[in-house]
């Protein structure tokens, strides 16, 4: 990163002087980029960029810059003493819109648009979502923001001749115009506005497509058209969308999510996922959620079927024939169900909750004798269990304690 001589700006509230430093250049090895046009860029050095919109370190006053006065400095300026301006926080910039302290339109949509991806930052990938008061002040700017946008659009295609707007900051306006109606949850909105782009952009709308069949309102990490054509780039969109649907599953945010969590496990499936995690999360998923056994027992099945392929997960395989089993209990196939549990006694007998899934089988079908005789069992193998475990660790205690003599009793230096 190269340095440029900083700024020095007076502030038009109290007058002291503060610094703004400038970059001339950087660099960057990779970025990420986002639904609301927002970039995070990582590699050698990352660009840092000042907003127009600023904080007096003094008097604590927020201004624009282009109002304030300046004056640029040398490498003889002594600037050792004058404390940097300072960037608007969240609360700052929620208290600017609510003391309407922009003097035009073009004031309030720098604000709003600053508060808009400030919010932003909590929703990137879609892992977050916004909740309660955050989530009526996110929408209600997106609500204000909406118009301010499209009137910029509307003085950008007056002036389609001014070399002040060219066709790519047209475009951009365009996109933000349909991510706004997306935030708001007007989807067709959205994809009518969308519909609007050429060719060129069809690897961008089919993903904003997806978004909104998925009825997610919050931003989304747009991958590239190149990395689209790549395997790699595939699997980690996959990845994305698998783990955007673990972490909208109960009980973190109740059943207010299950289509988002349904709509984002097709998505990674399609995209590539697979494995016995996948599919055995996704079986649990239809099983305890959905109250769905047959979906259920698809992907438990497709998950036993991964084995060669994970070979390193065949201990979680009795887990997943339990799993299997209780689908079908559900069903009131109690035949597979048994040979299920059964094939899964065979693989792990040392597995108490397999004995108990048996017995509450037997109970269904009213062998009360059989259920049981399995209960104690499970008590037998689990009293079995936590003896190996005692003694295990008795014996582990033992070792630390000897261990720990053996250091006390090491010769001092000179002794030997």
């Amino acid at each position: 990163m190269d340095f440029g001589f900083p700024t020095i700006y007076f502030c038009p509230s109290c007058g002291k002087k503060m610094l703004m430093d400038n970059y001339t250049s950087y660099t960057v090895s990779s970025s990420e980029y986002f639904s609301d046009g927002s970039v995070k860029e990582s590699g050698i050095c990352c660009a840092h960029f000042t907003p127009d919109l600023a904080k007096c370190p003094h008097c604590k006053t927020l201004f624009f810059r282009g109002n304030a006065k300046y004056e640029e400095t040398s490498f003889i300026t002594n600037t050792s003493k004058i404390k940097d301006i300072m960037e608007p926080g969240r609360d700052d910039l929620i208290d600017a819109v609510k003391n309407n302290i922009a003097k035009d339109w073009k004031e309030e949509k720098a604000i709003r648009g600053m508060l808009w991806y400030d919010f932003n930052i909590d929703t990137r990938k879609g892992y977050n979502i916004l909740s309660g008061d955050e989530l009526k002040i996110w929408q209600d700017n997106c609500a204000a923001l909406l118009p301010l946008v499209k009137k910029t659009l509307k003085e950008m295609q007056s002036k389609k001749n001014n070399e002040d707007y060219s066709d790519n900051d047209r475009e951009e306006c365009l996109f933000m115009i349909a991510e706004l109606y997306r935030n708001l949850g007007k989807f067709d909105k959205c994809m009518e506005i969308l519909d609007e782009f050429g060719g060129k952009w069809s690897w961008l709308k089919k993903q904003f497509a997806w978004e909104c069949k998925a009825k997610n309102i919050f931003t989304f990490e747009v991958i590239s058209k190149n990395e689209m054509n790549l395997e790699r780039a595939k699997d980690q969109y996959g990845q994305n969308y698998y783990d955007r649907a673990k972490y909208f599953l109960p009980p973190y945010y109740g059943r207010r999510n299950l289509k988002k969590v349904i709509a984002d496990f097709k998505k990674a499936e399609s995209l590539g996922m697979k494995g016995i995690n996948f599919y055995q999360e996704r079986g649990e998923f239809y099983l305890e959620e959905l109250n769905d056994p047959d979906s259920a027992i698809a992907d438990f099945t497709k998950a036993l079927k991964q084995k060669d392929k994970d070979e390193w997960m065949d201990r979680y395989i009795s887990v997943i024939l339990c799993l299997r089993s209780s689908a079908y209990l559900k069903k009131g196939n109690f035949k597979k169900a048994l040979a299920d549990v059964q094939t899964a006694i065979n693989e792990d007998a040392e597995n108490d909750s397999l004995y108990t899934a048996r017995a509450e089988i037997h109970e269904a079908m009213g062998n009360i004798k059989d259920a049981q005789s399995d209960r104690r069992t499970a008590e037998k193998v689990k009293q079995k269990n936590f003896e190996r475990y005692e003694k295990q660790k008795k014996k582990l205690e033992a070792i630390i304690k000897n261990s720990a003599k053996k250091i006390r009793k090491r010769p001092k230096k000179g002794e030997i």
